[in-house]
């Protein structure tokens, strides 16, 4: 099993993408030697409401992505079923495929609601998980947590660290690098009001993007 490399995932809503989901994660990526990435959006995110936006619209933006960023791709196994996506449920299926060790991404709320999760412990048996982690927060210490690694400007991982992540399950690594201080909460709300000016200067997610948003007039108010 350990001869193949371990697969490494972002999951989230993508909703839409920005540039606070991957200027992190590129940087933990090239701290961890961490060559690609799945973007794996979710199908029915069971601690977020309703999707406003389909999931077509939501890969098609990811693609945009994708096209100009080699080292990530979409691994859409989430939105082939039409049940809840509980990420333990998606783990195992991708451990049965793949047989090898899993990375999963993942931002500091997150890890400190991870308690609520479905068959959270279960996930640790399944996977190590990589904290993008805002503003360097303490993260919530579990028992259940084999290893803890700090990762950021001033923190190298050792090799052997590395080389652990990529035969282990249960670690938890803490990424703290400069974030971009943007949520889709954020650009949605932009959106509706039509402030396109504040979101063209590129610097809250790519052109590219918001040029297909605005194509096909995603997240605009619905007037009355």
């Amino acid at each position: 099993m350990n001869s193949t490399p371990a697969i490494t995932l972002f999951g989230g809503t993508f909703n839409p993408p920005h540039w606070g989901h991957l200027k992190p994660l590129k940087q933990a990526m090239t701290a961890l030697d961490i060559s690609r990435v799945g973007l794996m959006p979710c199908h029915i995110p069971p601690h977020k409401k309703l999707i406003n936006v389909s999931a077509q619209h939501r890969l098609a933006m990811l693609d945009i992505l994708c096209k100009s960023e080699p080292s990530l791709y979409i691994e859409n196994i989430e939105l082939t079923c039409n049940d809840v996506s509980y990420t333990c449920n998606t783990l195992k299926k991708l451990k049965e495929i793949h047989q090898c060790t899993l990375n999963f991404v993942m931002g500091t709320d997150s890890f400190q609601s991870f308690k609520s999760w479905y068959q959270w412990q279960e996930i640790l048996k399944l996977c190590n998980i990589i904290v993008l982690n805002r503003n360097n927060r303490p993260l919530n210490k579990l028992q259940e947590v084999t290893q803890y690694i700090s990762c950021g400007p001033n923190d190298a991982v050792s090799l052997a660290d590395k080389e652990a992540l990529s035969i282990n399950n249960g670690i938890v690594v803490s990424c703290h690098f400069p974030t971009v201080a943007v949520s889709s909460t954020l650009i949605r709300e932009k959106l509706e009001q039509g402030d396109y000016q504040y979101l063209e200067t590129g610097e809250l997610l790519p052109l590219e993007v918001l040029e297909y948003i605005k194509q096909h007039q995603l997240y605009e108010r619905i007037k009355p």
